[in-house]
């Protein structure tokens, strides 16, 4: 939009004026020295290709979803989403699976690997997710897409393509990879290894019961550790949050607008032709012979409903005469249809035809013609098909107004509301609102949508943002709305007070001390195991509790998975020597693990060596796999946006 407006003023003496400014201040300044921050917005750059932001965010979202759905929202926001160090290792992961994508596409294409459009229809229509009733559904179709953030059936069928592309590319390779008898041998031996061992509990509650903790030393602590007892920061912001639901009012139309959209779309307002068929199914090596038989007998003028009922092998309508139930030449097997679509008049009756069923004769009984639903009749549906479709454009419309505005206007978002709103100078709205947020603090958690999520927060509580003072750039949520703020206010991170914190702090100090005493305690526990020497005395103590020795396979799961990992991660003992080592569970208790024996002898098992076989055949191949991609980055100029703090240690390659 701002570089429109230059060109449209472009011939005139001021506009020569203005280019000759601009170029000798870029030749003194460079472009770094404007007011208007470059939007250098791509994070990387794959053989010139760029990966878009806003996608990248897209990748994010439904990556931290995928993990909230199997670990729980609480884990993922309280474990990962604080830590910004984990945020953006996290981001960068996403984005290097994303270049390994761009970099495979690429090579595939060069390579010639191509997928025609038809095949991939074939996919769509023979997909579960896109059937109603065993078949086919174009409405299902459209409303699984819209679900998935499809933006159009075509978007969906190009990304189908690219992927079954990369199928037929890897499947030699996938192919190709086998299990040695050895390799399955060793990762038996691993499953089924038995250990036994004894574990002892030290209690943590027996060395916190006469610690005291005096205030003085509650202040000194605090003194000392104060940034360790923050107040969150918090931020007070401008925002424009927009979705395509929200501009539908500003979707105008007249009758003309709605019948040109029916006529446009005429198939969906009508039922195809049906035609409601009697048949002879056959089955078996003799199928073809029989049918050649019963449609002798057809012929010489027998009745088709007893023959059905005398030879037919369909039991759900030979005792019907073999009338099935009116179906259109879609929803049919494709044999069956074309047989049945052939035949001219009713009582007309076919000759043989093989499908993936048998062998069918078919008559045909009834033809139900095609009909259409008038346009008032539809007027309703059509209504709300050309509203939905003309608000994506009126959506994505505005979405460009207030981005382009924003920018070229960095200093707040009235602006930019106000030209969006005006971006129909026959119908102005009010649809695109700049609203104001309260103090929000970085740890606040159950907040509404759009700021529950995690691109939003980020943005938010970016520090670049806040620093220049600037609008953000626009925030994708998903195909069909964005957010953009404005930082107005921002209140740093402040230590609480002592009040506040008393307990917590005396707690800290008791756990500390807690903890000396317990190291302590327990490296005198293992050097009387090392030396061979029973502690079984101390049981009496109420320090410990000694469990008996339990044996455990890496396959069960009836002990503790934590128990479970440190057992196994014991090296093997010397002969007549044990092996032990210990661990802090998540109450404060440290454990004691003993190992006592180690039994290798996994009984014969066909069935679980295939397996084995299988697994291992798939783990070499995903290897051939990640070798291939590596090569073809080594062999990619990949270009890394360094201003991106979560690629601030990425390389380039390829330079």
């Amino acid at each position: 939009m701002f570089t429109d407006k230059l060109r449209e003023g472009s011939t005139g003496p001021a506009a020569k004026i203005l280019f000759g400014i601009i170029i000798v201040s870029f030749a003194v300044a460079g472009v770094g020295s404007y007011l208007i921050p470059d939007r250098n917005e791509e994070p990387v750059k794959v053989n010139k290709v760029k990966i878009p932001e806003y996608e990248l965010e897209n990748q994010v979202r439904l990556e931290k979803n995928k993990l909230e759905r199997q670990f729980g929202k609480q884990f993922f926001e309280q474990q990962m989403a604080a830590d910004e160090n984990f945020n953006n290792k996290f981001k960068a992961s996403i984005l290097e699976k994303m270049i390994n994508d761009e970099v495979l596409t690429q090579l595939i294409a060069r390579d010639g690997v191509e997928i025609p459009a038809a095949i991939a229809k074939a996919k769509i229509k023979s997909m579960p997710e896109f059937m109603v009733d065993g078949k086919f559904n174009q409405e299902q179709y459209e409303k699984v897409l819209a679900m998935a953030g499809f933006q159009s059936p075509d978007v969906y069928g190009e990304a189908l393509r690219t992927d079954l592309a990369k199928e037929t590319f890897f499947k030699p390779v996938i192919e190709a990879e086998f299990a040695l008898p050895g390799e399955v041998s060793h990762l038996t031996d691993l499953l089924t290894e038995k250990r036994t061992y004894t574990m002892v509990n030290v209690n943590k509650a027996k060395f916190t019961e006469n610690i005291s903790v005096s205030d003085k030393e509650i202040a000194d602590y605090y003194e000392a550790n104060k940034n360790n007892y923050l107040q969150a920061d918090k931020v007070k912001f401008s925002y424009i949050y927009l979705t395509s639901d929200d501009v539908k009012s500003d979707v105008h139309y007249t009758d003309d607008d709605l019948l040109n959209y029916y006529n446009l779309h005429s198939e969906i307002y009508t039922v195809p032709e049906k035609r409601e068929i009697s048949h002879i199914l056959l089955t078996g090596d003799d199928a073809v012979e029989k049918a050649k038989e019963v449609k002798a007998k057809l012929d010489a003028g027998a009745d088709f409903a007893e023959l059905a009922k005398q030879y037919s092998q369909d039991p759900s309508s030979a005792q019907n005469g073999g009338r099935l139930p009116a179906f259109a030449s879609t929803n049919q097997d494709k044999s069956i249809a074309n047989a049945t679509f052939a035949l001219v008049k009713p009582g007309d009756v076919s000759d043989p035809v093989q499908s993936d069923f048998g062998v069918h004769i078919i008559k045909l009984n009834t033809i139900i013609p095609a009909t259409s639903k008038t346009f008032s009749e539809s007027k309703d549906d059509v209504i709300r098909r050309y509203v939905k479709q003309l608000s994506q454009e009126v959506f994505l419309d505005k979405r460009q107004i207030v981005s382009d505005i924003s920018f070229e206007n960095p200093d707040s978002l009235d602006l930019a509301a106000k030209e969006a709103n005006a971006s129909d100078k026959e119908h102005p709205s009010e649809t695109v609102k700049v609203q104001v947020h309260d103090y929000i603090a970085s740890d606040a958690k159950d907040l509404p949508f759009p700021f529950s999520e995690k691109a939003v927060m980020d943005k938010i509580f970016d520090p670049e943002l806040r620093e220049t003072g600037v609008n953000s750039d626009v925030i994708e949520l998903g195909q069909n709305a964005f957010v953009v703020v404005h930082i107005e206010d921002y209140v740093a991170k402040t230590p609480k007070k002592l009040e506040e914190v008393k307990d917590v702090i005396k707690a800290d100090i008791s756990d500390e001390a807690a903890k000396s005493k317990i190291d302590e305690y327990v490296n005198g526990l293992l050097a009387s195991l090392s030396k061979g020497e029973s502690i079984e005395n101390e049981v009496a103590s109420g320090k410990i509790t000694i469990d008996s020795p339990r044996t455990i396979s890496r396959l069960e799961n009836k002990v503790d998975e934590e128990v479970s990992k440190n057992v196994f991660e014991l090296a093997h003992a010397e002969k007549g020597n044990i092996n032990f080592g210990r661990y802090t569970g998540k109450n404060g208790d440290v454990y004691v693990l003993i190992l006592d024996s180690v039994e290798h002898k996994a009984e014969q098992d066909v069935s679980r060596d295939d397996f084995l076989t299988q697994q291992i055949t798939v783990m070499k191949s995903r290897a051939d796999t990640f070798v291939l991609t590596d090569s073809a980055r080594s062999d990619a100029r990949i270009e890394y946006n360094r201003t991106k703090k979560y690629l601030k240690n990425s390389s380039d390659k390829g330079e």
